[in-house]
């Protein structure tokens, strides 16, 4: 059972600051935080995630999982899975562009960024739900401009927490269903991509995602797997 406080705020600077901040103060897991704006959301690597007010699902979950410390960063990839489960129910097919990001129709629509805090994860997601206008620099979307309809924030929260603990439970043992989940919705899987590690640039074949839930990259038949990298983007033929 799950026993954790509820925190609602119409702003935040971050969510999982404010869970971690929760953590710090003795919640525990199914602490669960809500926000209609975000001051200084961020993704992966510290990138800026901003989201109009009451346009978006800014949320972050802590969860105490039984898993070892080093694969955590699992539950990133398991929170993906969910998010695009949810979202097969409105009729709407997602991809997971590894190992964070959630495309519809090949732009970003949502992001997942895992933060530790003591023995507790925070699983911090941000969905562009009814955002229509977006920077021209942005290979942004939304619920509403994908589906055409406007989608209940409240069901959509109740169903993703739901479904990030049912996929999140499988990151041990079970992890195996979820790198196949996230391989059937691997978006550039078979395409030439470049992505940066320690600030040096690689391109090759994105070949999918490995049993361990890393990216692999393929060149000249050989696969490297790679555990973590930034910016990566399709290589234009």
């Amino acid at each position: 059972m799950l026993e954790g406080k509820f925190h609602y705020a119409q702003v935040l600077e971050s969510s999982n600051d404010t869970a971690a901040a929760l953590i710090r103060s003795g919640s525990g897991s199914g602490t669960l935080v809500l926000a209609e704006e975000q001051t200084k959301g961020r993704g992966r690597g510290g990138n800026q995630w901003s989201c109009p007010s009451g346009q978006g699902l800014l949320f972050s979950l802590v969860l105490e999982p039984d898993l070892d410390r080093s694969r955590w960063s699992r539950l990133a990839l398991a929170a993906g899975v969910a998010l695009a489960e949810v979202l097969d129910k409105s009729g709407l097919s997602a991809e997971m562009k590894w190992p964070n990001d959630i495309w519809l129709n090949g732009k970003k629509c949502a992001g997942v960024l895992v933060e530790g805090c003591e023995d507790f994860v925070i699983i911090g997601m941000g969905v562009n739900v009814s955002v229509l206008e977006f920077p021209a620099a942005l290979n942004a979307t939304s619920l509403l401009k994908e589906s055409g309809e406007q989608i209940e924030r409240e069901a959509l929260l109740a169903d993703l927490v739901q479904a990030i603990i049912a996929w999140g439970s499988r990151c041990d043992a079970d992890f195996s269903a979820v790198v196949d989940a996230v391989n059937l919705r691997c978006a550039m899987r078979g395409e030439m991509i470049q992505l940066q590690q320690n600030g040096v640039l690689r391109s090759g074949m994105m070949a999918g995602v490995s049993e361990d839930g890393y990216l692999m990259l393929e060149n000249d038949g050989k696969i490297e797997m790679i555990a973590q990298a930034d910016a990566i983007r399709l290589l234009k033929s």
